[in-house]
């Protein structure tokens, strides 16, 4: 018999000198006489109940093959803190007990063309260098009925028979022993050879091969799923007798750095990654059914890890589950850009983090099969071999998909070219505003830029499309111009005669005339930003000339953004920047653009564009978006020409769910609860927010939510919920307007917000009444108080 060991991890009790103070103490109590030496006693075992333990966690640890190719794996059951659970082989009754097993090799393809008549396409090509997960157990699945109809038609043009891969559950406790503290024995049901064999997948035992074991495990009927639910997988070499060494296995995913990004890992929360009755979350668990040659009957599509993940992303996945339930991923919001596939394979993660590199069959034609013509044969092959369809690619030859020597990226040069190009150029031009001086008496603006290098002047090189400083003052200042006339931008390498430029080798100082500073209100704070808008080649990564038919732009910030004058502050959000482009990506200009309806060029000094100019903001948490999007935006942005401002222009879908304050606006959306009526009067979609809207370290780092200074800002007025013209408003303090984003039943609690200085008018025709710094929530709410914000929304 053939046997694969690996190291055990047998927990007994250790003495530790902490347990001797207790004995040490008895000796002040003795006659003096040592006494004598004991027998020596024989450690306990240290083991909780099954039935006691809070948490569980499993860790397999040996795997035997016999040679008649019978399997069975030892795992280690504990606690959190690691202390032995016993018990599980005499549980009545386990409701989850599932494994698997699978190996690593040659991938194995679906039969394509689907539900066709025409030859069909299997094997592997010789191009295709990344090995695959193909599962010992699998089945032939035919399509069932469907539980809703409702559907749009032509979605089964492909229905047939599909292969699933799967793993066996069901045995209970018959398949367990325990064989130590905490130890158990899984014996799987057949041995490898009688599980349904598929003549076109390959299931021969091979020893040489990397194997996966699976395990997952709910011990008992009311166990928390949350706190005692198992997934465990382990990845083992049967030839040598060892764990496989990482870099031979297959973990295209660092799942813990990539998924986490934007999905909760609380198994309690329903925004969970938690599927298939509440059984299953472990994403190297998913690989192994979720391969690449599985499908749906019902719909006939891949099922396969790859091509199920960027179609849920593109909001473009239709699949039929259990007893025929409709899983419908159109209105999935993804606020990230689908090209970026550094955002969840994450470079250097993992050993095959660039396995993604390689071409799958079920994961290129996951985007691109919709782009196909009528007369495609339904192959990879007939798609993208059609030379005329992909032309770029084929310029490189094979390299164009397949990566080789020529090409290491394969078809994610690509893929990635957009990112490439903003990280190269913005690497290159990166600089930083190392001063600024705001003269009252002189009306000038001073500003010196630096960058790492510079050897010519900007206004000169033909890659610079622009060069933008925007000045903010302090917007919460109740006396200032209108339409948000305390913030300016310029271009400053354009044609101004009130801008001068001087280049000393890599620093630039600009002056700007005519500047009134009593625009700014500069009472608290006012904010300096620089954005260079640079041109680039995406097919070279390199930068060109912005005439040329192939240039691109690149937006470069400022590295920080920096007080307007040395006698205010920087104004900056109370968030973490980081934990926005963890969701958003770093591709942040487009995520600004997109967000906005009207897309005007900036033009020198107040203008339109200085707020209708998304391009020149330069994050989400420096305060260049918090300067446009200020508490009494509201007030101008929709009304007529000329945006004349008061109350009365305030349109009456403009209720607290949709205000265009910074903080309303990040909440409701986050939140799900803002009203979908948008800029013109349509409808805009929802917002799939996978996370929960109480989870405020998802933006909000600790020590962040303290409403330090909060209080301090004027009330939010916007329209009254139900308003049905223009006028119509209400006024809301700017603790309570923050909190009614989420909290929109604020009728049950503005009585204790008003009895601590918050106000809640719901009709504020007669003018706002709140006193800023009237407010005295934080008191109690700050964080870190008893009924801290922390604690209301269960961040402990």
């Amino acid at each position: 018999m053939m046997k694969v060991k690996l190291t055990g991890n047998y927990k007994q009790w250790l003495v530790t000198p902490l347990m001797l103070i207790p004995m040490m103490a008895l000796t002040a109590c003795s006659d003096g006489s040592d006494g004598s030496d004991g027998e020596d006693g024989t450690p306990g075992d240290v083991n909780i109940s099954i039935y006691s333990a809070k948490t569980l966690k499993a860790s397999i640890e040996t795997v035997t093959i016999g040679d008649d190719l019978a399997v069975s794996f030892d795992f280690y059951l504990s606690n959190e803190n690691g202390v032995a659970v016993v018990g599980l082989d005499e549980v009545d009754a386990i409701p989850t007990l599932g494994a698997g097993i699978a190996k690593l090799g040659d991938q194995q393809r679906r039969i394509r063309p689907l539900n066709s008549e025409q030859e069909p396409v299997t094997g592997t090509a010789e191009t295709d260098l990344s090995p695959q997960w193909t599962s010992y157990i699998n089945n032939v699945v035919e399509p069932g009925d469907v539980a809703d109809n409702d559907l749009e038609e032509g979605w089964d043009v492909n229905k047939g028979t599909q292969w699933q891969a799967s793993i066996e559950s069901g045995c209970g406790v018959t398949c367990l022993e325990s064989v130590g503290n905490g130890l158990y024995r899984y014996t799987f049901t057949q041995t490898l050879e009688n599980y349904s064999a598929i003549d076109a997948i390959d299931t021969q035992y091979d020893a040489e091969k990397v194997h996966r074991i699976y395990l997952e495990l709910l011990p008992y009927s009311g166990a928390e799923t949350s706190s005692m639910l198992v997934n465990s997988t382990f990845d083992f070499d049967p030839s040598t007798g060892v764990a496989a060494d990482e870099a031979d296995s297959r973990v295209l995913i660092a799942a813990d750095q990539s998924c986490v990004r934007c999905h909760t890992t609380d198994l309690a929360s329903d925004k969970s990654i938690l599927m298939h009755g509440s059984k299953r979350f472990d994403y190297e668990g998913c690989v192994m059914c979720h391969t690449s040659y599985s499908g749906d009957p019902e719909t006939g599509v891949s099922i396969g890890m790859a091509s199920l993940v960027h179609k849920i992303h593109k909001s473009d996945y239709l699949v039929i589950g259990y007893k025929g339930s409709v899983h419908d991923y159109s209105e999935v919001t993804y606020p990230g850009d689908m090209h970026q596939c550094q955002q969840c394979h994450i470079e250097n993660a993992t050993p095959q983090a660039d396995f993604y590199q390689y071409p799958g069959q079920e994961t290129c034609l996951s985007c691109h099969e919709k782009y196909a013509p009528e007369s495609w044969n339904g192959t990879a092959v007939g798609l993208f071999h059609d030379r005329d369809a992909f032309p770029n690619a084929w310029e490189m030859s094979c390299s164009g998909c397949h990566p080789d020597s020529n090409n290491p990226q394969g078809s994610a040069i690509f893929h990635n070219a957009n990112v490439n190009i903003n990280d190269i150029i913005t690497s290159q031009y990166e600089f930083e505003i190392t001063s600024s001086a705001l003269d009252s008496d002189a009306g000038t603006l001073t500003a010196e830029l630096t960058f790492d290098t510079l050897s010519i002047n900007p206004e000169l090189d033909p890659s610079f499309d622009s060069l933008w400083l925007v000045a903010a003052g302090n917007e919460n200042q109740t006396e200032l111009p209108i339409n948000n006339g305390q913030r300016l931008v310029w271009n400053i390498i354009g044609d101004n005669d009130d801008i001068s430029l001087v280049r000393e080798t890599n620093k630039i100082t600009a002056v700007i005339s005519h500047i009134n500073v009593a625009d700014f209100g500069l009472t608290d704070t006012g904010t300096l930003y620089a954005k260079a808008l640079i041109c680039g080649d995406e097919a070279t990564s390199i930068v060109t000339s912005c005439e040329s038919l192939t240039a691109t732009t690149v937006e470069v910030p400022a590295n920080a953004a920096i007080a307007l004058t040395k006698d205010v502050s920087v104004y900056n959000e109370v968030i973490n920047e980081q934990k926005c482009t963890a969701c958003h990506d770093n591709q942040f200009q487009a995520r600004v653009n997109d967000a906005h309806s009207k897309v005007s060029t900036p033009g020198n000094g107040r203008t339109c564009g200085a707020c209708h100019a998304p391009q020149v903001a330069t994050g989400f948490a420096d305060g260049s978006c918090k300067s446009c999007h200020t508490n009494d935006m509201v007030k101008y942005l929709n009304a007529s020409y000329k945006h004349t401002p008061g109350d009365a222009s305030i349109k009456a879908f403009r209720t607290i769910e949709n205000s265009l304050g910074y903080r309303e606006l990040v909440h409701s959306l986050h939140a799900n609860t803002r009203t979908t009526q948008g800029y013109k009067g349509d409808e805009r979609e929802m917002m799939t927010y996978p996370a929960e809207a109480n989870d405020c370290r998802a933006c909000h780092d600790e020590g962040q939510l303290t409403l330090e200074n909060l209080f301090d800002e004027p009330s939010v007025i916007v329209a009254t919920k139900e308003a049905t013209v223009a006028g119509e408003i209400a006024e809301y303090s700017p603790t309570v307007a923050v909190c009614a984003t989420c909290h929109n039943n604020v009728e049950n609690w503005s009585a204790h917000a008003e009895s601590f200085g918050g106000v809640y008018q719901v009709d504020a025709t007669s003018g706002a009444i709140y006193q800023p710094g009237s407010e005295s929530c934080m008191t109690c709410h700050a964080e870190g108080k008893s009924k801290g914000i922390d604690v209301m929304h269960g961040l402990n």
